[in-house]
């Protein structure tokens, strides 16, 4: 592991605000922890790599100073709905995986081409309006592909009449760019 990454994984940790980072930082994985809160990261400008995966977060926040931020992985804890992402303009793949999310408005911040968001997972969820979701995916100008079923995990709006199983389902509501791997 490099100088600038640090890696605290399964080490029992309860939160953010007493961690050793410093500015150099640009890879943080904290892992399976017990972590409630993302706090405390406002000094890790240089930051590019975060997993807080199979943590007990429960509302996104304390995010906006880490415009560094490329990949952010929330994947396995206790989100209900997409919030707390507007600023990070550089971040390219976000994985809310295996959360509770059915509320993706949110996403709406991501909106612009200062955005570079590409891909998307958000497999094991509950989200169940194919409209609220197309709504708040269309103008990701930059996405690529968002996962909504992955081994067996999917969203109450993969049973809904007119699914097609794994092709894509945005691809037909717009040529200017469509959207694969869904």
């Amino acid at each position: 592991m490099g100088d600038n990454e640090l890696s605290l994984i399964d080490k029992q940790l309860t939160s953010l605000q007493d961690l050793p980072l410093s500015p150099a930082v640009t890879s943080l994985n904290l892992h399976c922890n017990h972590i409630p809160r993302i706090e405390g990261l406002s000094s890790a400008w240089h930051l590019r790599h975060l997993d807080l995966s199979s943590n007990r977060i429960s509302k996104i926040e304390g995010l906006s100073s880490l415009t560094s931020l490329r990949t952010l992985n929330l994947s396995s804890n206790l989100i209900t709905k997409i919030e707390g992402l507007n600023g990070l303009v550089n971040l390219t793949k976000l994985n809310l995986s295996y959360n509770q999310i059915n509320n993706v408005t949110g996403l709406l911040y991501l909106h612009g081409t200062e955005y570079k968001l590409k891909h998307l997972s958000l497999n094991s969820n509950l989200i169940d309006s194919m409209d609220h979701l197309l709504q708040c995916l269309l103008g990701l100008q930059g996405l690529r592909s968002v996962t909504l079923i992955k081994d067996g995990g999917d969203n109450p709006v993969c049973s809904a009449p007119g699914w097609n199983g794994n092709t894509t389902f945005l691809h037909h509501c717009t040529d200017e760019y469509p959207v694969w791997g869904i």
